[in-house]
């Protein structure tokens, strides 16, 4: 499970401060609203196209930045038709500045439809360029003006322009326009009610914030949004234990082209190495191996490739089918797997002698499940490896639990937490140290790194 609406080790912490040359700042610093108009819907979603979204795609696995960019420019100069979903992936990309380039000429000459307009608003939304993307969405809203597509990506970009009592308005038609049993306006109202929550939110009214996140949850159980965390923030209920597989999977899905650039980049991001450090430090690790290993939430292969020297095999699994594919083209890994974790190590055909888990339990609140099928899976003399945000555990959640949602919507953990499950499930705790992993709006983030040996 990797590492906005909360970030992956990143996706975008909600600030307060849009300015102009919001573009230049990492993504981590804009706000959720800067980033919408994801509408969990099938128009603009295929990953597997056989054609020059599949190539771009393909590229995007191999780790060839730039050459899915030229290709994606390319494509959209020959193929007209394929410029928003072209743009979406320059998005995808970091790039909203080209994004837009691919869409405006079409518009400027009354050629874009209303789909073509929602992403070019998007790319000029998170380009800094508020006004333009409120012409383009308008434009939009003259084509369709009945389109709940257009009224949430109008909406979000008024809230990303801080016009929140008008992003309200737009929600709110949302909701009287999508009244049906369909998955898609099901879709629609989760939504509207999720950003009516950021909205309400924004405006210091706790109250109508909860009623909103607790509809968009109603809508979309599966919590694509991450409404059940935005509750917790607000005190509204308790944290959820675990961060929801559909939530985690959409954020990631969307930031794995630009992941390992952003983070060794924007946010000096050294987990892996840090990891594996710490692993060479213990006692007997480095000559024991190599180990059959398996890397929970391998995300783009950046902690295959750190421990590549001590794994005789690799599984690598993740809940991105994106971040997987990354992974896999990598070539640090034997197999890689989309999916559940827990369910990877539970049908597993053999046990491992050593498991990764690099920001990974971030995403995870209550690790006893974890450590329980870890006691199953791995080798006796099996090593455990891996990073979590500290705790300081001053908090009442985190006293009461061992586990807290930080400020970046991630979980956090104590120390005597993570020593106490260990000693419940046959773990030594061989070292536990603090660690800054990554740098976040400019401030290092402080975690544990445990190394833990099965007894």
């Amino acid at each position: 499970m990797s590492p906005r609406n909360a970030p992956p080790a990143d996706e975008p912490s909600p600030s307060a401060d849009l300015s102009p040359d919001s573009a230049a700042r990492p993504e981590a610093e804009l706000p959720p609203a800067a980033t919408a108009f994801h509408l969990f819907t099938d128009d603009i979603s295929s990953y597997e196209d056989d054609g020059p979204l599949g190539e771009v795609e393909r590229l995007i696995a191999a780790g060839d930045r730039e050459g899915a960019i030229a290709h994606a420019e390319a494509a959209a100069r020959e193929t007209e038709g394929l410029a928003a979903s072209l743009a979406h992936r320059l998005i995808d990309l970091g790039e909203p500045a080209r994004a837009a380039a691919l869409i405006e000429p079409l518009a400027a000459e009354g050629r874009a439809n209303a789909r073509a307009l929602i992403l070019l608003a998007r790319a000029l939304s998170l380009a800094g360029r508020h006004q333009e993307a409120l012409d383009a969405l308008n434009e939009a809203s003259f084509l369709d003006g009945r389109s709940a597509t257009v009224l949430l990506a109008l909406g979000s970009a008024r809230l990303a322009a801080e016009d929140a009592a008008r992003a309200i308005g737009d929600f709110e038609r949302v909701l009287r326009l999508s009244t049906g049993e369909s998955e898609r306006e099901a879709n629609e109202r989760a939504e509207a009610h999720f950003r009516l929550g950021e909205a309400w939110a924004s405006m210091d009214e706790p109250g109508r914030a909860a009623r909103h996140f607790k509809a968009s949850q109603a809508d979309d159980p599966a919590d694509r949004r991450g409404a059940g965390i935005r509750l917790a923030e607000l005190e509204a209920q308790p944290a959820p234990t675990r961060a929801s597989a559909a939530y985690v999977r959409a954020l990631f899905d969307g930031y794995a082209p630009r992941y390992d650039g952003h983070m060794t980049g924007a946010l000096s991001y050294r987990g892996p190495d840090i990891l594996l450090a710490a692993a060479e430090a213990a006692p007997d690790f480095s000559v024991d191996g190599p180990y059959d290993a398996v890397d929970l939430g391998c995300g783009t292969g950046l902690s295959g490739a750190a421990f590549r020297a001590h794994c005789r095999t690799l599984l690598g699994v993740d809940l991105s089918p994106r971040m997987c594919a990354a992974a896999e083209a990598s070539g640090f890994y034997t197999e890689v797997r989309a999916g559940d974790l827990l369910k990877a190590l539970d049908a597993a055909p053999s046990r491992f002698g050593l498991a990764i888990a690099c920001d990974t339990v971030i995403y995870l609140g209550d690790l006893e499940p974890l450590f329980a099928a870890l006691e199953k899976a791995l080798l006796p003399k099996g090593w455990f490896v891996f990073s979590t945000e500290k705790s300081d555990g001053a908090s009442e959640e985190a006293q009461s639990r061992g586990f807290e949602i930080g400020p970046a919507r991630r979980f956090r953990h104590t120390e005597a937490y993570l020593r106490a499950l260990a000693a419940r499930h046959g773990f030594e705790v061989v070292s536990m140290d603090a660690a800054a992993l990554r740098t976040e709006k400019r401030m290092p983030v402080e975690s544990f790194v445990g190394v833990m040996r099965k007894s």
